[in-house]
């Protein structure tokens, strides 16, 4: 099983801490990637290995 690093960002686009995921594939790590965000958590940066899978968005964009 894959293992992924996940990590939330700040605002300011600075990595606030780290979590590692285990997942089947991508997709599934990019759902549990999101399941990490909260109120102060802009983005997850997904990681497997030093390859960037996803950046998730935790809020969606109001002001379009």
């Amino acid at each position: 099983m894959p293992h992924y690093r996940a990590y939330k960002l700040s605002p300011a686009g600075r990595i606030v801490s780290g979590d590692w995921i285990e997942a089947q594939n991508d997709d599934e790590a990019k759902v549990r990637a999101r399941a990490l965000c909260d109120a102060a958590t802009p983005k997850v940066e997904l990681w497997c290995g030093a390859l960037r899978i996803a950046t998730v968005a935790c809020h969606e964009d109001t002001a379009a």
